[in-house]
C-alpha cells in the first residue's frame, strides 16, 4: 500500500520535534520578561497625540493666515462704490438685458396695437397701457436707485423681474384679445344660424 503525502510530511521530521515539557520555572520567567518590558517603550512609530498636535497647529496657522488677509484688507468707501455704478451702467451685459427686454416688449404691444380692432380689444389694450405705464414707472425709480446706491444684487433681480412681469402682462393682454375674439366670432356664427 503507497503512503498518502501527507503521512510522508510527518515521516520526514521524525525525531525531530520537541516534545519535551517545559521547565517548572517557565511561567516566572515569562512573567519577569513581560514585567522588564512594559517599564520601556517598545513603540518604534511616531507618538499617537503628534497627529493631533500637528493637525491643531495648521488649523491655527489657518485662521492667522485668514485673519491677517481679512483685516489687512480695508472696507470699501462710498468714493470707491462710485465707479463701480458707472461701470454697471456702461456694462455692455446690463445695456444688452435692457434691450433683449425692451425689444420683446415693443414686439407684444406692436401685436396687441394691430389685433386691438373692436371697441372690447381696445379698452383691453388701454387697461393693460396704464398698467405699463405704472411698471415703467416703478422701474425708472430702481434705476435712479441703482446710480444713487450702486451695484446691488437685489435691485438688479427687481429690474428684471420688472421685465419680465410686463412681459408677462402683454402675453396675457394677447390672450385675452384672441379670446375675447374668438368669443365674439362664435357669437356672430350662432347668431347668423340663428336667423337662417
Amino acid at each position: 500500500m503507497k503512503k498518502d503525502p501527507i503521512d510522508e510530511l510527518f515521516d520526514k521530521p521524525e525525531g525531530h520535534f520537541d516534545t519535551e515539557a517545559p521547565r517548572a520555572d517557565h511561567r516566572d520567567r515569562f512573567l519577569e520578561k513581560l514585567s522588564a518590558c512594559a517599564g520601556t517603550k517598545t513603540r518604534t512609530g511616531p507618538p499617537k497625540n503628534l497627529w493631533r498636535t500637528l493637525s491643531v497647529a495648521a488649523s491655527l496657522v489657518v485662521l492667522l493666515g485668514l485673519g491677517w488677509i481679512v483685516f489687512r484688507i480695508p472696507p470699501p468707501s462710498p468714493v470707491d462704490m462710485a465707479p463701480e455704478t458707472e461701470e454697471i451702467q456702461t456694462n455692455p451685459e446690463l445695456k444688452r438685458t435692457q434691450y433683449y427686454f425692451s425689444s420683446l416688449i415693443r414686439e407684444e404691444l406692436q401685436k396687441i396695437r394691430e389685433n386691438a380692432d373692436t371697441e372690447e380689444t381696445r379698452t383691453i389694450m388701454e387697461d393693460a397701457l396704464e398698467r405699463l405705464a405704472l411698471m415703467e414707472n416703478d422701474y425708472n425709480k430702481l434705476e435712479q436707485e441703482l446710480q444713487r446706491n450702486g451695484y446691488s444684487k437685489k435691485l438688479l433681480h427687481a429690474m428684471i423681474t420688472n421685465f419680465q412681469t410686463r412681459i408677462t402682462l402683454l402675453q396675457n393682454v394677447m390672450e385675452q384679445i384672441e379670446e375675447t375674439k374668438a368669443l365674439k366670432q362664435v357669437t356672430q356664427e350662432s347668431h347668423e344660424e340663428n336667423r337662417i
